[in-house]
């Protein structure tokens, strides 16, 4: 069962705790940085929400009631920087993701999520969710199978990297991963969008960036490996002005 708060606390880490962010960067560094040596020809087995054979019937997560009106529009001069609105957080597998009352996921079949909107806002929520449910959820398969379009080498190593890497805890998980703080868009159309969101680091005072290419499919974002060339990854640093704290 999903537990929903508002805020998470951050725990002092020792030596186990620090081991145990060291082998979440490994497997935050599947998703968000392995992808960037493949090739682009984008897979062409992708199912769609709840095709895949291997999503558990049990929805991990809860959904939160929408109210559509409130999605912004192009025409809103805060469309490219605003966070989504009415957003409860929710750790799944021991991870804390963020679920919107404006920008989805409108859609929970087991592991797989569904029904962003097109729009900033909801390839911000997209990144978060499909990334870490990559990353740390057990059904990790049937997240790959319908939350992604990208190259068969991409996919192969994805899978791979997973089924050779030890199984994530999410009782240990919980203790100590955090949830994202702020994301800037650095890329945006309707087809496409590149996202960095931006996590906690100690010691100092910095952040740790994911960067996360999203394309539009099939009516919802997948994640994908066509990263946008103006969008570098970035070091640690101090939170810049330009990201959007949720």
């Amino acid at each position: 069962m999903a537990m929903t708060t508002k805020e998470f606390r951050r725990r002092r880490l020792d030596g186990r705790g620090w081991a145990i962010i060291a082998a979440l960067v490994v497997a935050v560094v599947v998703v968000t940085l392995l992808v960037r040596s493949c090739g682009t020809d984008p897979t062409s087995d992708s199912g769609a929400l709840g095709q895949s054979s291997t999503a558990p019937m049990s929805a991990k997560g809860s959904l939160v009631p929408q109210i559509p009106h409130r999605t912004l529009s192009p025409a809103d001069p805060d469309y490219l920087t605003a966070a989504p609105k009415g957003i409860s957080w929710q750790r799944v597998d021991g991870v804390p993701l963020p679920f919107s009352a404006t920008d989805g996921p409108t859609r929970i079949q087991g592991a797989v999520t569904g029904g962003y909107s097109n729009s900033p806002q909801g390839a911000v929520l997209a990144a978060a969710q499909i990334a870490f449910r990559l990353a740390f959820s057990p059904d990790y398969q049937a997240v790959v199978d319908a939350q992604t379009d990208v190259s068969d080498a991409t996919r192969t190593q994805l899978i791979a990297a997973r089924a050779a890497g030890p199984q994530p805890d999410p009782a240990l998980i919980s203790q100590f991963a955090s949830a994202p703080v702020a994301f800037r868009v650095s890329a945006f159309a309707d087809n496409h969008a590149t996202v960095y969101l931006a996590y906690p680091r100690t010691p100092g005072n910095q952040v740790r960036f994911s960067r996360s290419a999203l394309i539009w499919e099939g009516g919802d974002w997948r994640y994908s490996d066509q990263f946008d060339s103006q969008s570098p990854p970035l070091p640690d640093a101090p939170l810049p002005a330009t990201f959007t704290r949720f």
